[in-house]
């Protein structure tokens, strides 16, 4: 805690103006580790994120990022979280026959893996699924930088070549 009662890395005056890869950000909020060998920071100076991947990983950094002031550790969201976006496209699908086969799919055992699989068989929905999830992602990102004193830029990613 600061002072004057905020978190740290959480500013109570205006937010922090930082240009941040949206989609760098994105990932390090996916990054569920069950084994704890994936952590990431967010350098609130520059925008960069570290990432430390794998048990040797704290042996390889530049110092340790949770002594760093200027270092912010961003929290993968939770797989109930991840479960709800998968929810609300259910919600939304527009395809009964497939709403009720994603419903079901988030039933079972290894409900992530069965609601892939069962996109797996319908491409246009599937397209569709990563784009709600994109979307899903961006706003959980925005709620993440917002809770955090920080206004987003996002940066802008060299367009890939069409083959």
């Amino acid at each position: 805690m600061s002072t004057d009662g905020t978190p740290p890395g959480r500013r109570s005056d205006a937010a922090r103006v930082l240009t941040l890869d949206l989609e760098e950000l994105i990932w390090a909020l996916n990054s569920r580790d069950p084994l704890g060998e994936s952590r990431h920071w967010l350098n609130i100076e520059s925008g960069t994120i570290q990432s430390l991947i794998g048990p040797d990983a704290d042996d390889e950094a530049d110092g340790d990022p949770r002594d760093d002031d200027r270092r912010l550790f961003i929290e993968p969201i939770e797989s109930s979280e991840a479960f709800r976006v998968m929810e609300d496209f259910v919600d939304q699908c527009g395809d009964d026959r497939l709403a009720r086969a994603l419903g079901q799919a988030l039933q079972q055992r290894k409900p992530f893996r069965r609601f892939k699989d069962v996109l797996a068989a319908h491409p246009a929905q599937r397209e569709a699924w990563f784009a709600f999830e994109r979307q899903a992602m961006e706003a959980i990102a925005r709620r993440w930088c917002e809770d955090h004193g920080i206004s987003p830029r996002w940066a802008a990613r060299p367009s890939r070549p069409t083959p």
